[in-house]
């Protein structure tokens, strides 16, 4: 791991609630906060509970905004929710949902006071790039729904940028200001849903070196949704510093070669022991390797830089790719914000 004296000084203050409303509700008033910005899937606005929560925000006096395209942690989706935020006047960002929800919104937060595109940003704090202009940051509340949104409170965005190549980015002031448990959002996901989020987090856990103890936790049968986003949370503080090169490549390879991210984290992860279960739960079967090393994988090693490249290789050369030497191009680089 690497960037370690940057890691966030310890977990996300986490408020335990029966719903969600009071606590939302409080958080905005705390912070004088009167036009949030809802960031999350298509579920944020198609669902019945999902309106009675925006009612019920606007019946508290909050001109709510919901930003409900969050689909795909990239730079493309980020730069929409920025110009959605800009155009509103919102003043606060909730991220609602799973992972992808709290990648799009730190994202956002991000990129709402940045003068450059998220390419040239330095990853870590004194790192190589364009510093991170951190005093427009707005303040961020969380409220995972699932296990793998629950371990990505606390850890590094993961913004796949013009190329689509991947990269994580992180630094103190991206630090939610709050992560809710709220029961009733919880509950709000479906059990499908939430078996193959705790899959998503094993497997993420997994490439930043967590034990397989540790993992085993998230997919034990009949646990209740309640605790296996407890575990999650209690893995964040692991996978914060890991930059996660199997993570790279595989949301990379999405974005590029249409995959699913979770086959593709089945096949770069390896054997342990709980792989099976894991595997289950997505309903997946891991991609084939000899389809990997052909077009998909050069096209994956052509949109990453030098130091990207070297640590991806690495990956792909310990679980035995052929690794084609075609030189890699550049995409155009992209403005956002």
């Amino acid at each position: 791991m690497s960037g370690v004296k940057f890691l966030w000084s310890g977990p996300v203050a986490t408020r335990l609630s029966t719903t969600a409303l009071p606590a939302i509700i409080d958080w905005c008033r705390a912070r004088r906060v009167t036009r949030p910005m809802l960031v999350g899937g298509a579920s944020l606005t198609a669902t019945p509970q999902a309106f009675s929560l925006v009612h019920a925000l606007e019946a508290a006096e909050l001109a709510v905004w919901c930003f409900d395209r969050a689909t795909m942690p990239s730079v493309a989706v980020v730069a929409d929710a920025v110009a959605s935020y800009h155009f509103e006047n919102c003043d606060a960002l909730i991220a609602i949902g799973g992972a992808v929800a709290m990648d799009v919104a730190k994202g956002t937060a991000l990129m709402t006071g940045q003068r450059n595109p998220f390419s040239a940003l330095a990853s870590d704090p004194g790192g190589e790039g364009v510093p991170m202009d951190v005093s427009a940051v707005p303040p961020l509340l969380v409220l995972p729904a699932t296990p793998a949104a629950a371990m990505s409170v606390g850890g590094a965005i993961w913004i796949a940028d013009e190329t689509g190549a991947a990269r994580p980015v992180r630094h103190p002031a991206l630090r939610p200001s709050e992560a809710v448990l709220a029961d009733d959002v919880i509950a709000g996901v479906p059990d499908g849903v939430c078996n193959r989020s705790s899959a998503l987090a094993a497997l993420v856990a997994a490439d930043a070196g967590c034990s397989d103890a540790a993992i085993g936790g998230l997919l034990e049968p009949s646990v209740p949704a309640g605790t296996m986003m407890r575990r999650g949370l209690d893995l964040a503080s692991a996978i914060e510093g890991a930059r996660g090169p199997r993570r790279r490549l595989a949301l990379t390879s999405s974005v590029i070669g249409g995959l699913d991210f979770g086959q593709m984290m089945l096949t770069l992860v390896g054997e342990p022991r709980w792989l099976g279960e894991a595997q289950a739960r997505l309903g997946d079967r891991p991609a084939d390797r000899t389809e990997l090393g052909g077009d998909l994988v050069r096209s994956a090693r052509s949109a990453c830089g030098s130091d990207d490249l070297t640590e991806v290789d690495r990956v792909l050369e310990a679980l035995g790719f052929e690794l084609p030497g075609t030189p890699r191009r550049r995409g155009r680089r992209g403005r956002v914000g």
